[in-house]
């Protein structure tokens, strides 16, 4: 790491809950990487947050847990190109995620350690190198109401500042071929208000803030899509936010 020459140590994860990025041969692979838009490939993957464990000589570094899915694991093992072009997309993914600075030329891949630390948990999210616009301001949510009066839920105190998480999945339409549309389900609590919500949904990335009752969600979406026609319905009567993204062809 630049400038301080420091250590960092990344764990590549498996999982299927990651999808496979687009199959494509290394003549394309090029074609792309040459072309005026060489973040049209987009590789899926979860970026963990740091964390500190011990080299072999017992001295402290950072470690982080990169997840992708296990093909495309596979083809990396097996293709020079694909190996390199990989390890690219990580390094400037954790460069572009925890803004410090990498000198992608000096690294190795170690032969006799499976991984360094304990593997953690991820929070699934799509990232890729690509630095997006700012989403717009534009307000999405329409709000479904309950067809009868729910009580006020009065909320515990609060024992520790830990924020909690919603639950959210992202899916396309169809699931193979070319992608119609994108479709993010987030199971909304019932203590939060549509007031709480704020979506923002750009070309190729979602945010959605509740005031920080609940974290941060930020992931990068696997195409683009025209954020002119979203359409966005939180139904309180199933407490689910559901996002409907077009795809751009």
């Amino acid at each position: 790491m630049k400038p301080d020459n420091k250590k960092i140590f990344v764990n590549i994860c498996l999982t299927d809950a990651i999808p496979c990025p687009r199959d494509i041969t290394n003549e394309e692979l090029m074609k792309i990487l040459n072309s005026e838009d060489p973040s049209s490939y987009r590789v899926p993957m979860s970026i963990g947050e740091g964390r500190t464990e011990l080299d072999k000589s017992g001295a402290p570094a950072t470690v982080y847990d990169v997840a992708i899915n296990p093909k495309f694991f596979t083809k990396i093992e097996n293709d020079d190109l694909f190996h390199t072009f990989f390890l690219t997309v990580v390094f400037e993914g954790l460069q572009d995620k925890y803004q410090f600075e990498l000198d992608s030329q000096k690294y190795s891949v170690l032969k006799n350690r499976k991984s360094i630390g304990t593997l953690q948990s991820h929070r699934i999210q799509i990232r890729d190198i690509k630095t997006s616009e700012s989403p717009t301001n534009k307000p999405l949510i329409e709000e479904i109401d309950r067809p009868f009066e729910q009580k006020k839920i009065k909320e515990p105190a609060k024992v520790e500042n830990i924020k909690k998480e919603i639950v959210y999945r992202l899916r396309r339409e169809p699931p193979t071929g070319e992608i119609d549309y994108l479709l993010a389900e987030f199971k909304i609590p019932a203590t939060l208000e549509l007031k709480d919500l704020h979506l923002e949904v750009g070309e190729d990335r979602l945010v959605l803030d509740s005031k920080g009752h609940y974290e941060l969600i930020d992931f990068y979406l696997p195409c683009s899509v025209d954020q002119d026609i979203i359409e966005a319905k939180l139904n309180r009567n199933y407490d689910l936010l559901s996002v409907k993204m077009p795809a751009i062809h």
